[in-house]
C-alpha cells in the first residue's frame, strides 16, 4: 500500500474486453428472437395496399377482411393459380406482402376461421417443420381465382393485371406505324365536304 500511495508502483490501465459485445449479441440458443422490422416502412405499407387493391377475391368477401389480410389472400391466390396450393412459409408471405410474420399468421388464422382456406400443418419431429400447405376450399373464391387474369411479375411478386395495363416494369414495345399514316388522316379530316366540293 505504501508503494501505491507514494507512486513507486504504477498500475496498468485495464484492457478492454473484446468479447463483451459478442457476448451481449449472442444471448444463448434459446434466446427470444428480435422483432421483425421493415427497413422501409412506407414502402411496405404501399406494397401491402397495392396488393390489397388488386381484387384477389369477390368484394363481398374482401369487405370482411383488413388490408393486410387481403394482401395475404392476394399472395395465396397467386400461388393457387400457379401451383394449385400455397406452400410458402409465413416469412416469405410476410416479406412479399409488406407485413410482419405475426400479421401473416393472424391473416391465415382469420381465413381459416371463415372456412375459406384449409391449412395443412406438417410438423417434423426433432427438425424444422415443413411449410404449411394452404388450399382454397371456398367455391366462390376458387371460381374467382380460376376466372381471374394470369399472374405477371410485378416488383418481385406475381400480381395479376389486365391485358391492356401498362407499367414501367413491363417490356412493352412501341407500336410501329407506317410513315405518313397520321398525315393522311389529318388531310382527310380537313378536306371540305358538301355539295360545293369539286
Amino acid at each position: 500500500m505504501a508503494g501505491y500511495e507514494s507512486g513507486e508502483i504504477t498500475t496498468a490501465a485495464a484492457r478492454p474486453d473484446k468479447n463483451r459485445f459478442r457476448r451481449e449479441r449472442f444471448q444463448g440458443r434459446f434466446a427470444r428472437p428480435r422483432p421483425q422490422r421493415s427497413p422501409d416502412r412506407e414502402r411496405s405499407i404501399q406494397r401491402r395496399r397495392t396488393l390489397a387493391a388488386t381484387w384477389p377475391m369477390p368484394p363481398a368477401m374482401a369487405g370482411m377482411l383488413t388490408t393486410s389480410q387481403v394482401a395475404y389472400a392476394r399472395i395465396v391466390a397467386d400461388e393457387v393459380k400457379r401451383n394449385g396450393d400455397c406452400r410458402l412459409t409465413l416469412d416469405e408471405i410476410a416479406a412479399r406482402g409488406g407485413m410482419c410474420r405475426k400479421t401473416a399468421k393472424r391473416a391465415q388464422d382469420r381465413l381459416a376461421e371463415l372456412r375459406w382456406i384449409d391449412v395443412d400443418h406438417r410438423p417434423v419431429k426433432g427438425r424444422k417443420h415443413l411449410p404449411n400447405v394452404v388450399r382454397v376450399v371456398s367455391s366462390e373464391w376458387a371460381t374467382w381465382i380460376k376466372m381471374g387474369p394470369k399472374p405477371r411479375p410485378i416488383g418481385g411478386h406475381l400480381c395479376p393485371t389486365t391485358e391492356n395495363q401498362s407499367s414501367k416494369t413491363f417490356n412493352v414495345a412501341a407500336a410501329e406505324r407506317p410513315q405518313g399514316a397520321l398525315e393522311g388522316v389529318r388531310r382527310r379530316s380537313r378536306a371540305p365536304t358538301g355539295p360545293w366540293r369539286r
